[in-house]
C-alpha cells in the first residue's frame, strides 16, 4: 500500500509539473534556449548517470563510454541497451526491454541545472538531473536475452511492478496513471501519446494539436469539438469515437478505423485519409471531404 501512494502521489506532482511547464519545443526556442550541441552532450553523457522522469518512466540511466547503457527503475528493474549522439545533436538511446526496444532519439536543453528531453515531434518527454556520485555500475547490467513471452515485453519500466514482474497493482496503478493521462491530454499540443489507451475518454474541447496519437486506442472517447488539427492519428482506432466539430484539418488518418464515429461537422480538410475505415461513420455537414 505505501508503494502505491508513493507512485500514485509522485505521478500526480509530475502530472502537475508538466502541465505548468512548456510542453513543446517551440516554446523553449521561443524564449531563446538552445539544444546543446553535439560535443557538449556528448561530454555531458557519457560515463555519467542522469535521473530521467517521465509520466511513464522513472529510473537511473547510465550511459558507459562505449555506448551501451544500463537503467535501474524505481522498483529496482533493471535494463540495458545503446545510446549514442546523432549528427544532429539528439542523443539516442534504445533499451533491450523498455518502449519493445524501440530506438528514440531527443533534443536536450539545459534549464537551470534539469535536462529536458524533446521527442522528434517536438513534444516534450523526460526531465532529466545528474545523479549523485553517477554510482550506477555497468558490471551489475549485463545484456541478456529477454525472459519474456512474444508480445508480452514490457514497453517502460511502469510497466513492472517488481523485480519478479509480479502484477500485484497493476490495476491500482494503471488506473491511477489513467486519470493523470486524462488530466495532461486535456490541453497537450505537440505532446507524445503514440499507444497509448484512452478508451472511454472525456476529452470534450481538448488541445491536442499536433500530438502524436499513432496507434493510440480512442474507442467510444468523446472528443467532441476537440483540437486535433495537425494530429498524428496513423492507424488509431476510432471506432464509435464522437468527433463532431472536432477539428481534424491536416491530420494523418492513414489506415485509422473511424467505423461507426460521430464526424458532424468535423473539419477534415487537408487530413490524409489512405486506408481510412468510415464504415457506418456519420458524416452528415463534415468539411474537407472529398466523396
Amino acid at each position: 500500500m505505501k508503494r502505491q501512494l508513493r507512485c500514485y502521489f509522485s505521478l500526480v506532482i509530475l502530472t502537475l509539473l508538466c502541465a505548468c511547464a512548456p510542453v513543446t519545443i517551440n516554446q523553449f526556442l521561443a524564449d531563446g534556449k538552445k539544444p546543446l550541441p553535439q560535443q557538449q552532450l556528448q561530454e555531458l553523457i557519457s560515463n555519467q548517470s542522469l535521473h530521467l522522469e517521465a509520466i511513464d518512466f522513472d529510473a537511473q540511466v547510465h550511459y558507459l563510454p562505449n555506448g551501451h547503457l544500463a537503467a535501474t527503475n524505481r522498483q529496482g528493474v533493471k535494463d540495458s541497451g545503446k545510446w549514442s549522439i546523432s549528427s544532429d545533436g539528439r542523443l539516442c538511446m534504445k533499451f533491450d526491454l523498455w518502449y519493445y526496444g524501440d530506438l528514440k532519439c531527443y533534443q536536450v536543453f539545459n534549464d537551470k541545472g534539469h535536462y529536458v528531453f524533446f521527442t522528434t515531434n517536438g513534444a516534450r518527454y523526460y526531465t532529466g538531473t545528474m545523479s549523485a556520485g553517477n554510482d550506477l555500475q555497468a558490471a551489475d547490467h549485463s545484456r541478456k536475452e529477454s525472459n519474456y513471452p512474444d508480445g508480452q515485453r514490457p514497453r517502460s519500466p511502469a510497466d513492472l511492478s517488481d523485480s519478479n514482474h509480479a502484477r500485484t497493482t497493476v490495476v491500482l496503478s494503471a488506473a491511477e496513471k489513467k486519470r493523470a493521462l486524462l488530466s495532461l491530454a486535456r490541453n497537450c499540443p505537440a505532446c507524445n501519446f503514440a499507444g497509448v489507451d484512452l478508451r472511454g475518454a472525456e476529452l470534450i474541447a481538448a488541445n491536442l494539436a499536433g500530438a502524436d496519437l499513432s496507434d493510440a486506442d480512442l474507442r467510444e472517447a468523446n472528443l467532441r469539438r476537440a483540437n486535433l488539427s495537425g494530429a498524428n492519428l496513423a492507424r488509431a482506432n476510432l471506432a464509435g469515437t464522437n468527433l463532431a466539430g472536432a477539428d481534424l484539418s491536416n491530420c494523418d488518418l492513414s489506415d485509422a478505423d473511424l467505423t461507426g464515429s460521430n464526424l458532424i461537422r468535423a473539419t477534415v480538410t487537408g487530413a490524409k485519409l489512405d486506408g481510412t475505415v468510415l464504415l457506418g461513420a456519420h458524416l452528415e455537414s463534415i468539411q474537407g471531404l472529398k466523396k
